[in-house]
């Protein structure tokens, strides 16, 4: 949430100018998923003052596109390892079940 005093002609009225405050940016965090939360809890400014909204969302971009394509290459890795057990699968022979195989050998078990 953005604050605008109608009052104060020197605030900015772009969204982008305005000042990132602390507070905001403790709510914001609160507000994300628990498995963001702790990663964008530990971003903080170089200076005293917060960022300017747009720094911030530029900020936030860049920390999507890193989620982004590491969950990618993530997802790719796990699909190639599936793809090798599929080949695995298919060359090694059919294990008949134990019951099956003693019922061809003529073991009819214990029958009283």
């Amino acid at each position: 949430m953005v604050y605008y005093d109608p009052d104060n002609a020197q605030l900015p009225t772009d969204p982008d100018e305005v000042q990132c405050t602390r507070f905001m940016w403790q709510r914001f965090v609160r507000s994300a998923p628990s498995s963001y939360a702790n990663s964008l809890a530990v971003m903080d400014w170089e200076d005293e003052e917060g960022a300017m909204m747009d720094e911030v969302a530029g900020r936030l971009r860049q920390y999507e596109e890193s989620l982004s394509s590491s969950l990618i290459s993530a997802v790719e890795k796990l699909s190639r390892k599936v793809q090798q057990f599929r080949e695995d699968m298919s060359y090694s022979p059919t294990v008949l079940p134990q019951q099956l195989g003693a019922q061809e050998r003529g073991h009819r078990g214990y029958t009283p």
